[in-house]
């Protein structure tokens, strides 16, 4: 594999983390992830689980919660080697949100998983302050539980509401308001609201049109950008705007009915 030079920096080895985060930054999620197993480390499992996870929130993986499974016990093995790693925290809680996310809605809340989901997610914001998608992981907790349960409902059963998702999610945006993976799953988290939960699309136009105005720095947030930008056309249909945004939250690839025929 050939290696970029920085300066008089010398090339990292083949299967090196920082190899890796570039394999996983070019979109090749499956060498990165045979790459980074490999290692046998709490990077490399941690590297594997995020190689795993970038492939369900694009709708690439063909089975989102076996994945997310698999991706939970990788940073499972890496937490067993060090408790402290960070990647290996984050990708915690964001495989085992995906798990609760495919889990059906009554089970999910008999066996407590949105709780346990909530505990883990303000464990790691507690431990890593500085680090805004705590808050947005958060934000989109409190946004998913509202979208499932609805707004009113929310409350009641979770303390969840539509008001902590937002504020959540626009400290998030502070700190790094260029983050494309926050924005849009801000911008969808809101659009896949009820009427009766978001008066209108503002402020998720406004977040997409600044995606729009950004240049991605990876595979990613290249792809995110273009779902952003068929978003930003079909807005002012609400309901085809929540049926695309679901999808997406969903861990499909997302489309409008149109673009199916």
């Amino acid at each position: 594999m050939a290696c970029t030079m920085l300066l008089s920096a010398p090339c990292a080895s083949a299967n090196s983390p920082e190899t890796i985060r570039q394999t996983i930054s070019a979109g090749d999620y499956a060498s990165a992830f045979s790459q980074a197993e490999t290692l046998e480390t709490a990077e490399g499992y941690a590297l594997a689980a995020e190689s795993l996870l970038s492939e369900i929130m694009l709708g690439q993986a063909e089975n989102n919660k076996k994945q997310a499974k698999r991706a939970r016990k990788l940073t499972e093995a890496a937490l067993a080697l060090d408790p402290t790693h960070q990647n290996a925290r984050l990708q915690f809680a964001l495989a085992d949100g995906f798990v609760a996310r495919e889990t059906g809605d009554v089970s999910a809340w008999m066996k407590k998983l949105p709780q346990k989901t909530e505990a883990i997610v303000q464990a790691y914001r507690m431990d890593f302050p500085e680090d805004p998608r705590g808050s947005a992981m958060l934000g989109a907790w409190h946004l998913t539980i509202a979208r499932k349960a609805g707004g009113k409902n929310a409350e009641k059963w979770f303390g969840a509401s539509v008001e902590q998702g937002q504020s959540l999610f626009r400290s998030a945006q502070t700190v790094w308001p260029d983050d494309v993976i926050i924005g849009v799953n801000y911008a969808f988290a809101l659009l896949a609201l009820a009427d009766e939960d978001l008066e209108d699309s503002v402020e998720a136009r406004q977040t997409l049109q600044r995606i729009a105005s950004l240049t991605p720095e990876d595979h990613m947030s290249t792809v995110l950008k273009t779902y952003a930008a068929q978003a930003l056309k079909n807005i002012e249909d609400r309901s085809a705007m929540r049926a695309y945004a679901d999808l997406f939250l969903n861990g499909k690839v997302p489309v409008f009915s149109a673009e199916e025929d």
